[in-house]
């Protein structure tokens, strides 16, 4: 079988992801004693299992017992902690050493601000992703966090329905049609809405470069952690398009079959896939018949 192979431009680590690990790899490189992060630094098994093998410890503060800390550096993870976290860190003497990407600062200090104003704070994404409950931890108040437009057309019929000022942020990892949708069915329905668009410059030029090359092939794969948020939404993003998609976490898990009666294969990860991943999945696919343009 013969088939071509293009590679999205933007097909592995974003800016706020390079920068923790530059910052975790610093840490580690002038640490004379062990190091840690508040859980996972990035969501990719691989990248945490090298940096784990360096010498990086992932620590979850909330599951009970912290081992000595007094002066040893924590790395914040590049999703953020919320403030008690952060608070419990300090009091234990650790050296907060933090990696959270500017992109979620931003999305905490908008929801910090618009509670200060009177807002009602509404936060756009997974109520079990940390990136959201970082947000949720440094105003540490009642919020309402949406997943869909479904959960936000619900929420207006119930408790929603007696709000009269609704400020939104969002998830930074998000669809930006999503914040789009949210924003338009408040409008006229609640008396004061302010939308704050906190989503990932960055990741939204992803996801139109994966809906354009979706367009493009026959079958995409999409390359990055399962855990990874913004990876899963690529990959519903180029299913949507009408391509054929796998998802993977490394290039062994290409199965042959996939690739039977197909002319055109894509290749695009999430903002936490590192560059290795990308080049192994077209390495893989070039063993099995393809040619890079």
């Amino acid at each position: 079988m013969a088939f071509s192979i293009e590679v999205a431009r933007d097909s592995s680590f974003c800016p706020g992801v390079g920068r923790a690990i530059r910052i975790a790899e610093q840490t580690l490189s002038g640490a004379a004693g062990p190091v840690y992060s508040v859980g996972p630094l990035i969501h990719n098994p691989q990248v945490v299992a090298e940096l784990r093998e360096r010498g990086l410890r992932p620590l979850e503060p909330e599951a009970g017992t912290l081992p000595e800390l007094n002066g040893v550096p924590v790395v914040v993870r590049s999703h953020g902690i919320d403030a008690d976290t952060e608070g419990l860190l300090e009091r234990s003497g650790a050296r907060v050493v933090d990696a959270t990407c500017p992109t979620v600062k931003r999305a905490q200090e908008a929801a910090r601000r618009l509670h200060e104003t009177g807002y009602h704070v509404v936060i756009l994404g997974s109520p079990t992703h940390p990136e959201v409950r970082s947000i949720i931890g440094r105003i540490d108040v009642p919020v309402t966090v949406l997943e869909s437009r479904d959960a936000a057309e619900h929420w207006l019929e119930g408790p929603g329905s007696h709000v009269n000022r609704v400020g939104i942020v969002c998830q930074t990892t998000i669809s930006p049609k999503l914040l789009a949708d949210v924003d338009a069915l408040f409008e006229g329905r609640v008396p004061e809405v302010l939308a704050c668009d906190t989503v990932c410059e960055t990741v939204a030029v992803r996801q139109l470069e994966a809906v354009a090359l979706a367009g493009r092939v026959d079958l995409v794969i999409v390359v990055g952690g399962r855990d990874s948020s913004n990876t899963a939404r690529l990959t519903e993003i180029c299913r949507e398009s009408g391509a054929a998609v796998h998802q993977i976490e490394d290039a062994s898990e290409i199965d042959p079959r996939w690739l039977e009666g197909i002319r055109a294969v894509g290749v695009t990860g999430g903002a936490s896939t590192p560059g290795d991943a990308i080049s192994q999945t077209v390495e893989r696919l070039e063993e099995l018949g393809g040619s890079s343009r």
